[in-house]
């Protein structure tokens, strides 16, 4: 009985691992995409994408814009990668209470039970927000796609139903008694 909850917790532990590092990974991905986007991209969409009268009406409201259209760039370029070190952080933080899930710390099991608690109301606001998302009627177009917005909420209800599990089993009487003991 032993064998099978160091089994089961060395597979939760990978399993928060492997979300860490995918945390990483988005942050860093984000972090680069913000780095490239050009802060001309809506003075050259404008300018590339009309023309006749319509090119001099877009010149002239691009370059009347031009000072404010740079600034909301650098801001959007901030907000950003501030967004993608904290994916960054996060991922890290997740990657080391893997760690120390691991290798049985106390500490470790309760930050996990919270942040999955955590995580279940981050769900069930997102499946709200996807399910929000969807045409009211077949002229609207809504925000996403229909194909998009069902394979959101499919993964968000296996990260959900994932997190369940992962409270479940880390408050067992039998697992838990493995995190107080050692």
């Amino acid at each position: 009985m032993q064998q099978q909850r160091l089994k089961g917790l060395t597979i939760i532990s990978i399993a928060i691992f492997v979300g860490g590092i995918v945390f990483i990974a988005l942050g860093i991905s984000m972090s680069s995409k913000a780095a490239n986007f050009s802060e001309t991209v809506v003075q050259d969409y404008l300018n590339n994408k009309t023309s006749g009268v319509k090119s001099i009406i877009a010149k002239t409201v691009t370059d009347a814009l031009g000072p404010t259209i740079k600034t909301l760039t650098h801001v959007s370029k901030g907000i950003t990668t501030s967004i993608a070190a904290f994916f960054c952080l996060v991922g890290v933080g997740i990657c080391v209470l893997a760690i120390g899930l691991f290798k049985f710390k106390y500490l470790a099991w309760i930050i996990t039970v919270v942040l999955m608690f955590v995580a279940i109301v981050i769900d069930v606001l997102g499946l709200g927000f996807v399910g929000g998302s969807f045409p009211s009627s077949s002229d609207d177009k809504g925000i996403m796609s229909a194909d998009f917005a069902y394979l959101l909420i499919g993964i968000l209800i296996a990260h959900l139903l994932a997190n369940a599990f992962i409270i479940y089993y880390l408050t067992k009487k039998s697992s838990a008694s493995i995190f107080r003991t050692l």
